[in-house]
């Protein structure tokens, strides 16, 4: 089948072009172009709908990772936030349908939870976002699955929780946390722990969701389904700061600054849905997946 990966340069995008590739005709869109070669890339802008239209003809299924990521960022600049993750995506879902695409992966974020009333989150809890990215994502979402009840387009939505790789943007200033903690360690440095360091996230290797989106894109029968993509397990951030130190031989003490306002406790996806519908099991541990970023 033709298969668009929009977000294609990124690091999510590349993996699932990796991921894609070798079983079908691909084709990415990225503003940028990409990290190397192998791979059809259309440089366009999801925001405009011309670009989108060329990009999606001839298309059986979109896998739209494209996005603006950080919640920093969006807090900053909301309305290029909404450009992007909102009228984006709704431009990729018009012009998909026009164009008689068969099927959307949408990639939403485990940020549209909000504050978790418990752990583990299944797909069925409350969505109530605290940031301006998480609502722009829910807003995605709402799009997307309301395109496949009124479109003939099916329409798959996967959250995924916290992902990781060599391929994060180590120089941005919204980079996340593993990839800050590894930067501090690469220099001897301890890493530095907003708050006290006991709240808890589920980190999932970007590969091991690149490999949960290709099998959305290739399986029949899920249109219209929410799914988690986690790991499954939960581990706090100073137990992260102390493997990330660990694996690199320093025998330091993370430093400690004020907490984030409005910082989530805990979050740690329900994956039951995911394995029993996909069959979806990551691969990659958390000490494995360090340290391939460490090597």
């Amino acid at each position: 089948m033709n298969v668009l990966v929009t977000g294609s340069s990124g690091q999510l995008g590349s993996y699932v072009c990796e991921r894609l590739g070798d079983k079908h005709d691909l084709t990415g869109l990225d503003i940028v172009p990409p990290r190397a070669g192998g791979v059809e890339t259309l440089v366009g802008d999801i925001r405009k709908r011309d670009d989108v239209r060329r990009a999606v003809s001839g298309v059986d299924v979109v896998v739209h990772c494209a996005a603006q990521v950080s919640v920093e960022r969006s807090m900053e600049d909301p309305i290029t936030d909404a450009e992007t993750n909102v009228i984006g995506t709704i431009n990729l879902l018009h012009e998909s349908a026009t164009a008689n695409v068969k099927r959307f992966v949408y990639v939403s974020s485990a940020a549209v939870f909000g504050n978790p009333k418990y752990v583990p989150l299944d797909e069925a809890h409350p969505t109530q976002p605290t940031n301006n990215y998480g609502a722009s994502k829910l807003a995605g979402e709402r799009f997307a699955l309301a395109y496949a009840h009124s479109h003939d387009i099916e329409a798959v939505v996967v959250r995924p929780f916290n992902f990781y790789s060599s391929r994060a943007d180590p120089d941005s200033p919204y980079s996340g946390v593993i990839t800050r903690f590894i930067g501090r360690v690469n220099e001897g440095k301890a890493p530095v722990i907003e708050g006290d360091g006991l709240q808890t996230r589920d980190f999932i290797h970007a590969s091991d969701v690149a490999d949960f989106l290709g099998v959305a894109a290739e399986r029949d029968g899920v249109s219209g389904e929410v799914f988690n993509c986690g790991s499954g397990m939960s581990t706090s951030v100073l137990d992260l700061a102390r493997l990330v130190m660990a694996l690199k031989g320093l025998a330091l003490e993370p430093e400690h600054i004020e907490p984030r306002k409005g910082d989530i406790r805990h979050s740690l996806a329900d994956l039951g849905k995911s394995r029993r519908m996909l069959g979806f099991s990551p691969k990659i541990t958390l000490k494995d997946g360090l340290g391939e970023m460490l090597s």
